[in-house]
């Protein structure tokens, strides 16, 4: 399999812990179906009541790779595998967890810094701990996020930002100082609180970059990489694409952050496993009447207190 990124683009990651503009993952043709895939998961997002606003935000579209069969497709994307392939240095992938974010005009909120580690109680492969006697201790997330700009990400409409590695060097690889982490306090039986933040007074912040970058680019970060976003104060949607791929043979730390348990899905998309495929896939081409027969089905991930941890 070709090599996508270069030596350069790979030390920068390793430097940094971000990447971006990664160019060339997709081709015209192909962005133009993952835009109107995304669109259409977007626009045909259903009620949880019959009341006239639609309760699943335009933001919290999680884990359709577990019952949708295009995400599932979008998520083995062969050029984003070799990337995610060279980024975390094995060919057996896994999907963590995927996302479709839209931003719709003038919407949204401040996500405040944070490190996604701590957040996601995964052990790397060859921690040969029965899973009984995994705790705290052996959290230690190897993830590397894909986000793919499928509209123009600019100053205006909520661009991500990063600190690299490079310029807050106690994240390098590891959760920063408990003495740079506000928590907030409150239940984490659930998914849905996002309770630990960053003290920003602690952070080289002037080193900020924004993640501006043209349809069709990508950015990609660890699980370790600080970063906040804004709000969209445009006049225009911004819609990205996140999926987390982690090295096959991770597992979850059960009991140690919300619902995250050992039946967990980390599902294998390239290497080990791939071809192996549980659970049922729904296909939403057929749109119209076919699709309001499955639509419960295909955003059933999305529903519940996995939609607040899941988006982290």
């Amino acid at each position: 399999m070709a090599e996508l990124l270069g030596e350069e683009e790979l030390r920068q990651y390793e430097e940094d812990g971000c990447l971006f503009p990664v160019s060339g993952l997709f081709s015209t043709s192909r962005l133009a179906e993952v835009d109107a895939l995304l669109s259409t998961l977007v626009e045909q997002r259903p009620q949880i009541d019959r009341g006239d606003a639609c309760n699943l935000a335009p933001e919290d579209l999680l884990n359709l790779h577990l019952t949708c069969r295009e995400v599932w497709d979008l998520c083995r994307e062969p050029s984003c595998l070799r990337a995610a392939s060279q980024l975390l240095g094995t060919t057996d992938l896994s999907v963590f967890t995927s996302r479709v974010l839209c931003k719709e005009p003038r919407t949204g909120k401040e996500i405040v810094w944070h490190q996604d580690s701590n957040y996601w109680p995964l052990t790397r492969p060859g921690n040969d701990k029965p899973r009984s006697e995994l705790g705290p201790e052996d959290v230690d997330p190897l993830v590397s996020s894909l986000w793919l700009a499928v509209d123009d990400v600019t100053a205006e409409n909520g661009p991500m930002e990063v600190l690299p590695f490079s310029a807050q060097p106690e994240s390098r690889g590891q959760n920063v100082p408990a003495s740079f982490i506000l928590d907030a306090g409150g239940s984490t039986a659930g998914f849905d609180n996002f309770n630990l933040s960053l003290d920003s007074t602690r952070l080289n912040t002037a080193k900020r970059r924004k993640v501006e970058i043209c349809r069709g680019e990508a950015e990609f970060h660890s699980a370790f990489t600080i970063h906040r976003s804004e709000a969209n104060r445009s006049t225009k949607r911004r819609l990205a694409w996140i999926v987390r791929y982690c090295p096959t043979g991770t597992r979850v730390v059960g009991g140690v952050r919300g619902s995250f348990d050992e039946g967990y899905p980390l599902v294998p998309v390239m290497g080990k496993g791939a071809e192996e495929r549980h659970g049922e896939l729904h296909s939403i081409l057929g749109g119209g009447s076919e699709l309001a027969k499955i639509k419960h089905e295909v955003y059933a991930p999305c529903f519940g207190n996995a939609v607040q941890a899941l988006k982290k």
